[in-house]
C-alpha cells in the first residue's frame, strides 16, 4: 500500500488510468488508495480535520482558490542532491542547515556534497 497520487507525474496518471488504484495482475499486488486525490484534496483534508503534519511544510493556506503550504512544497529524501542545481535560494540544503544542522553537516562534510557543490557551483551555505 502506497500513498502516491496520479497527479504527481504523467507516468503515475497513465498507470492509474490503465489499472486503477489496485493492481492485482502483477506478482506484487499494490494498492494506491490516494491515486485519485489531488494535492489540494490532501491539504483541504488535513486542514478540515486538524491533522498534524511536519512543520517543514509551514501552514496550509488557501490563496485565490488554490491550496498550498507556506513552507516546503515537497520534501523527498533529504539526503538526495538530485535537482538541487534547479532550485531557487534558499535551496533545500541551505534550509537544512538551519532546520537540521546535524544532517546538513553529514551531507556537506561526511558525504562530501560540499566539495561536489563547490565544483559544480551549487550554493549550499545558509543565506
Amino acid at each position: 500500500m502506497t500513498g502516491i497520487m496520479a497527479c504527481e507525474s504523467r507516468r503515475r496518471e497513465t498507470t492509474f488510468l490503465k489499472y486503477g488504484h489496485s493492481i492485482y495482475r502483477k506478482n506484487n499486488p499494490t494498492s494506491k488508495p490516494l491515486s485519485f486525490w489531488t494535492e489540494a484534496d490532501v491539504l483541504r483534508y488535513l486542514k478540515a480535520n486538524d491533522i498534524a503534519y511536519s512543520a517543514i511544510y509551514g501552514d496550509i493556506v488557501e490563496d485565490s482558490g488554490r491550496w498550498r503550504t507556506t513552507g516546503a512544497h515537497r520534501t523527498g529524501c533529504m539526503f538526495c542532491p538530485c535537482g538541487a542545481h534547479l532550485e531557487r535560494q534558499p535551496n533545500r540544503f541551505q534550509r537544512m542547515a538551519l532546520s537540521h544542522p546535524e544532517q546538513y553537516d553529514y551531507c556537506i562534510n561526511t558525504l562530501g556534497y560540499g566539495k561536489v557543490f563547490d565544483f559544480i557551483g551549487i550554493p549550499y551555505k545558509p543565506v
